[in-house]
């Protein structure tokens, strides 16, 4: 008895092994183990989406031969989808067995648009089978899968459909999705019966920061360029057409260094969208920062976000640098009744107010009068506040 544990447990041990994991629950076979000929695929045009729901469909053939061979089944829609379909890759994300295992089907994971007809906001996973009804593993595994993926993506929605080929020879096909009803959708519909969906992604993301240039010391009043090269450390595709990625301040404090109307907002420089970052790759951030503080050694924290209060782990830098007075006369916003002072376009109350600054902001003073001070807010724009919110340093 006790030899048979052992034996159970090495068994799951090198099963384990044998079937990559993703960041998923579930395991799968990865394209990259089942031997394709992955120099057929062309990548290069994949469009890249966010999926808002899933699509389930049934896989059949007439091939005994196929049917008792799943990894070649799989590997014979690989090649039909390029060389008669005319596809880059097959249309499928995932593929089920009747043992309940799972297999990669298209390259570039989640979010690789499956080239079905008016859709390109899909997970789609194909049943391989001829039976209309899923096997008591493949709907457990089936759970597992969707439970996990809408967990992660946020996916509240699932069809059933049947994908309908459209094949000419010589040019590419077509494939539609067309809803189902019947012992398949049935089976499809009990085994999902519990299944809750999810209305926001849950993802844990994970970066590097790889490299962060920007010059040392700056003149106050002058705009600091930064430059940061941040890595896909996940195993899965970073996407930015519906939530964007972005820089943010460390623990997102307003920063000192924003410049108006260039950033996002006071703890956000800038963002990235409409676009996808697959795994290993090495997206860039620019922006620029505008210090209003008194002449000295700086620093500021950022770090790479998604949604707020969720950093990506491993993408916290620094920016450290000097600030140079230069040749000019500083002042400081000093307004203790009041905690801030209005810039306004000329040296007028009734004048547009530019900005409000709060108290300790440094600027540079270009002239004095009537009672009010011209200051340089901007590396190129000037405004003017009253004299007694200001004190010279």
């Amino acid at each position: 008895m006790i030899n048979l544990v052992i034996k159970m447990r090495i068994f799951l041990i090198l099963l384990f092994v044998a079937i990559p994991s993703t960041v998923f629950a579930f395991s799968y076979n990865k394209v990259s183990t089942l031997k394709y000929d992955l120099s057929l695929s062309d990548q290069t045009n994949t469009i890249y989406a966010t999926p808002t729901s899933i699509y389930i469909t049934q896989v059949t053939t007439q091939s005994p031969s196929l049917q008792r061979n799943p990894r070649l089944w799989s590997k014979a829609l690989y090649y039909y989808s390029i060389t008669k379909l005319h596809f880059s890759d097959m249309p499928y994300n995932f593929l089920l067995d009747e043992t309940g295992e799972i297999y990669e089907g298209r390259q570039g994971g989640v979010g690789a648009n499956p080239e079905l007809k008016n859709v390109n906001k899909a997970i789609v996973i194909g049943y391989l089978s001829n039976s209309s009804t899923l096997t008591t593993a493949a709907s457990n595994s089936l759970f597992r899968m969707v439970k996990d993926l809408s967990e992660s993506w946020g996916i509240s929605s699932y069809k059933t459909v049947r994908l309908q080929i459209d094949a000419k020879e010589g040019t590419l096909s077509t494939v539609v999705p067309v809803d189902t009803k019947g012992d398949f959708s049935q089976s499809v519909k009990e085994s999902l019966a519990t299944w809750k969906g999810s209305s926001r992604e849950n993802l844990p993301y994970k970066a590097e920061i790889t490299e962060v240039v920007y010059e040392k010391s700056v003149v106050i009043g002058a705009k600091l360029e930064v430059t940061v090269k941040v890595k896909n450390m996940n195993d899965f595709t970073w996407l930015t057409d519906k939530n964007p990625i972005y820089i943010s301040t460390k623990d997102g404090k307003e920063s000192m260094f924003a410049v108006n109307g260039v950033w996002d907002s006071f703890t956000k420089p800038t963002h990235l969208e409409d676009m996808a970052i697959k795994p290993g790759e090495i997206v860039e951030f620019k922006f620029k920062m505008q210090p209003k503080i008194t002449p000295g050694k700086v620093t500021e924290s950022f770090e790479v976000m998604k949604f707020d209060k969720k950093p990506f782990t491993g993408s916290e830098f620094e920016v450290a640098f000097t600030v140079d007075k230069g040749k000019y006369t500083l002042v400081r916003v000093s307004s203790p009744q009041y905690g801030f002072a209005n810039i306004r376009e000329c040296q007028w109350y009734s004048c547009k107010v530019i900005e409000s600054v709060p108290e300790g902001t440094v600027y540079i003073l270009r002239k004095e009068a009537d009672g009010w001070m011209q200051i340089q807010y901007d590396e190129d724009t000037i405004g003017w506040v009253v004299s007694r919110f200001m004190k010279r340093i």
